[in-house]
């Protein structure tokens, strides 16, 4: 064996030490939702070589993008289940995102000061289903009998 042939070999391998530490990645970046620090840690990849790839490897960008496609997806299924038993929360966060077209976005004065402070889901959050549902009958002048 010459040279030559002793650097090829070596390319190779670390070609596939390469595609091995990628496909690991991308596995902890599955468990992690695509949040990328923890899935580097996970995975034993630094977070720059992460960044490299991205720019670099058209197949791990698109791989990358699955896997970010699935975490929405996830959060959505959990949405989903989070409205069928009932949590209002969920309901409005629901309606006010894709609901829009019915009138179902935040109100405007609403809308001011969850822009200015972000306060506002804040709130939503620390209220009782019957404070949500008074303002969603007051704000959608809905009547309760």
């Amino acid at each position: 064996m010459d040279k030559l042939d002793i650097s090829k070999g070596i390319v190779k391998q670390n070609r596939t030490s390469t595609q091995l530490k990628k496909a690991r990645l991308l596995k902890a970046m599955e468990k992690t939702l695509g949040v990328i620090q923890p899935a580097c840690r996970m995975a034993r990849v630094n977070r720059q070589t992460f960044y490299n790839w991205l720019k670099s490897d058209s197949q791990f960008k698109d791989d990358y993008q699955e896997v970010l496609e699935d975490s929405i997806d996830f959060a959505e299924m959990s949405l989903i289940q989070q409205i069928a038993d009932g949590n209002t929360t969920a309901i409005i966060f629901f309606l006010s995102h894709k609901a829009k077209h019915r009138g179902w976005g935040l109100p405007s004065s609403q809308k001011a000061n969850y822009n200015r402070n972000q306060k506002y889901s804040n709130d939503l959050e620390s209220m009782s289903d019957e404070e949500l549902m008074a303002i969603i009958n007051k704000e959608y002048h809905i009547k309760v009998t």
